[in-house]
């Protein structure tokens, strides 16, 4: 399927997947999207790595690498649940997300249940944000 977003990417398929496991962002690669790594907290060393681990394994196919931020933010290294990220949220940034919700007649009924972020599914509540089993794997 070739469309303008194949074109301009270089790929097969118009899927892209912005993932923080590696192994997630070769597989998308490989079968023909483009795959991005999540990568805004990873120290430069970290990042080389990841990107040499997926270097070797998508056979030269284009992906991309998510730095939206920077190396030094406060915080960096904590191991914190979603709920105390959210308490770190403005208020005024959940807002914006409930008007932008309420403006798009997005469902919202039972959220109010939903550990950590306003926007948080449930399946991912109360774990650490450092735990899952990408972020914890050794190259």
């Amino acid at each position: 399927m070739k469309t303008l977003i194949c074109e301009l990417l270089g790929v097969e398929l118009p899927l892209l997947a912005f993932s923080h496991c590696r192994d997630v962002v070769a597989a998308v690669t490989n079968a023909g999207g483009f795959g991005v790594l999540g990568a805004s907290s990873h120290t430069p060393q970290q990042l080389e790595r990841e990107l040499t681990w997926i270097d070797e394994r998508v056979g030269g196919k284009p992906y991309g690498a998510d730095l939206v931020i920077p190396e030094k933010y406060e915080g960096k290294g904590a191991r914190l649940t979603r709920e105390q990220l959210a308490e770190r949220v403005p208020a005024g940034h959940h807002a914006f997300v409930d008007a932008l919700l309420d403006a798009h007649g997005v469902d919202t009924s039972g959220r109010d249940q939903w550990p950590g972020s306003s926007v948080c599914p449930p399946t991912t509540s109360a774990r650490s944000c450092s735990t899952s089993p990408c972020a914890t794997r050794s190259s």
